[in-house]
């Protein structure tokens, strides 16, 4: 009887010792949880020379967080910059990340990466990429155009900001498509309400109260926008010379929306913006007559037509 009892006994202890081994087995085994995730709130970004940007977003965790870290890779030369490393946390599961960049340090094109690992070593990257647009060359192209009026089809009344030429009306519309599609500004001198004074316009537009051209616009005319700059928009340009490439016209792109620039003065400064995006400026040289026939202005132009990058 004694031997049975033992018996039970050493097998009831067995049962515990196996059912506590696999109990602390079972405790000390690590949840799988799943990987880490990067979502990024300011990501990915298209951005021109010198403007501040940010790079925002969040670091979860399941588990907790073990590591993150944050690097930058400039793209054409690959040198990689350790911004943030961090094994602490506020809070186990998350980490709010941002990281800022003046404009002085936006320079050219770079990624940021995001690496983050959990207590159980799984790790997750996740980039965004900052496109950097370099400055364009500006060229100079100086213009002249004649003063539009009422039965004059043959003066030069329409210009070029890219190859620098003036057409008239019957040249314009015998050179049909090739030519139109060169014309960006076309010249005529108001004296609505007395206002005199000397309008550039786009092509695309016609003036109230005035006959032109019979009132036909040329088929297919472009559009052309311009912004007549005050006096604080124009200094970058007072020596225009040394305006080489459009650094100091890509701010104002926003505001170049007028589709005439009106009240022209010989010194005056007017952005401009081609149908097709491109950027330029103009400075008006000489102001002839009003709007008789022969009358015209000259123009100096800077355009950034793209076919040079200013590194």
């Amino acid at each position: 009887m004694n031997k049975t009892i033992n018996k039970i006994n050493v097998l009831i202890i067995a049962v515990i010792a196996v059912a506590a081994a696999f109990m602390t087995s079972c405790k000390n085994d690590p949840v799988d949880f799943a990987a880490p995730t990067v979502t990024f709130t300011e990501g990915d970004q298209t951005v021109n020379i010198n403007t501040a940007v940010s790079v925002s977003g969040v670091v979860y965790a399941e588990g907790e967080l073990k590591h993150v870290i944050i690097k930058k890779k400039i793209i054409s030369s690959g040198t990689v910059t350790t911004l943030e490393e961090l094994t602490k946390f506020d809070i186990d599961t998350i980490y709010n990340f941002k990281v800022d960049f003046t404009d002085a340090e936006v320079t050219e094109s770079f990624s940021i990466e995001v690496e983050a690992t959990d207590k159980n070593d799984k790790t997750v990257s996740k980039t965004a990429t900052i496109t950097v647009n370099q400055p364009i060359a500006t060229r100079d192209v100086s213009l002249q155009m004649y003063c539009a009026l009422d039965s004059e089809w043959d003066s030069g009344t329409y210009g070029s900001a890219t190859v620098g030429r003036n057409w008239s009306h019957n040249e314009a519309t015998t050179g049909g498509a090739d030519t139109i599609a060169l014309i960006d500004f076309w010249y005529y001198y108001s004296d609505v309400t007395k206002a005199l004074r000397p309008i550039i316009m786009s092509p695309d537009k016609l003036p109230s109260g005035y006959v032109f051209h019979n009132s036909e616009i040329l088929t297919g005319a472009k559009s052309t926008k311009f912004k007549v700059l005050t006096t604080d928009e124009a200094a970058p340009f007072s020596d225009w010379a040394s305006v080489t490439d459009d650094t100091d016209i890509l701010p104002l792109s926003d505001l170049i929306t007028d589709t005439e620039a009106d009240y022209l003065e010989v010194g005056k400064i007017v952005a401009f913006k081609l149908e097709d995006g491109t950027l330029g400026v103009f400075k008006v040289n000489t102001i002839q007559g009003t709007y008789n026939a022969n009358d015209y202005i000259t123009i100096d132009i800077k355009i950034a037509d793209g076919n040079t990058v200013v590194k």
